[in-house]
């Protein structure tokens, strides 16, 4: 598929009636692992592309290594790559631009743009989130793609005033009409406040998987469009990996054995 080909079909897979599962990434390796599992599309994880590659999140990673990494995966799977963009990497409108047409040149079809302050404390201006939205539409469109765009709020996270789930939804409103194709309150960990967020934004809802929000057949019955690992795929690669190493040190090798290990060929066929 081409670019726009794949940015089609990744918009396509947000009107299903089942479930887009986005066990998110951060290599080549891990995602030619979910292509081979089966996923359908691919994003990555902020969190985990900055972590691998030795920086803090928020933006602390290099842009061009960043395009570095998504052109490194989206050249080597046949399906679609969202990209977690956080603020845009930009601190005006024609940098964003830039920097979109930089994503979709890399090979990207998706965004996710999120409206925190740069100090993580804060929201900025619902009309200055939906001027981003605009400015990603525009600079797709200009580079032939449809860039899938998952506009993200932590309204909900931050719980600013009393009313934070009318602020998430008011803010879900105004994001669809900027243009937005999906809609990311992200933290959202109850079902009640899930479902009313899904009744009242007719955008697809994209829910981060977490334990109090873990029935996939519940949300997928409630109406949620798109579930999405964050840097929880990361934290439990290190978790096990954690776990043994440290059954190691203690001459304990029981960890290591406790399962068949992917064999050398199976690893390597992933890299090609």
């Amino acid at each position: 598929m081409s670019v726009s080909e794949k940015a089609e079909a990744f918009r396509q897979q947000h009107h299903q009636k089942t479930l887009l599962l986005l066990p998110n990434v951060w290599d080549i390796l891990t995602a030619r692992l979910m292509v081979s599992a089966g996923f359908p599309s691919l994003a990555t994880a902020s969190f985990s592309v900055a972590a691998t590659n030795g920086y803090q999140d928020g933006e602390k990673i290099p842009f061009d290594k960043l395009i570095g990494v998504v052109a490194r995966i989206a050249g080597g799977v046949d399906v679609p790559l969202s990209v977690d963009f956080e603020r845009g990497y930009a601190s005006d409108l024609p940098s964003l631009s830039d920097n979109v047409k930089r994503l979709v040149a890399a090979g990207a079809v998706g965004v996710n743009i999120e409206d925190r302050t740069p100090d993580g404390k804060g929201l900025i201006a619902a009309d200055a989130h939906c001027k981003k939205i605009e400015t990603i539409r525009e600079a797709g469109i200009k580079s032939g793609v449809h860039v899938v765009i998952n506009a993200r709020t932590d309204a909900y996270l931050l719980k600013l005033n009393a009313d934070y789930i009318a602020e998430t939804i008011g803010r879900g409103k105004a994001y669809q009409k900027a243009g937005a194709d999906c809609f990311y309150p992200v933290a959202m960990d109850n079902y009640p406040d899930i479902e009313r967020v899904v009744g009242e934004v007719s955008l697809p809802m994209n829910v981060l998987l977490a334990k109090p929000v873990s029935d996939l057949r519940k949300l997928e019955q409630l109406g949620v469009g798109r579930v999405s690992l964050g840097p929880a795929t990361l934290r439990y690669a290190l978790t096990k990996l954690k776990t043994m190493v440290t059954a190691l040190h203690n001459y304990d090798t029981r960890e290591l054995f406790a399962q068949d290990l992917l064999a050398s060929p199976d690893v390597m066929s992933l890299v090609k």
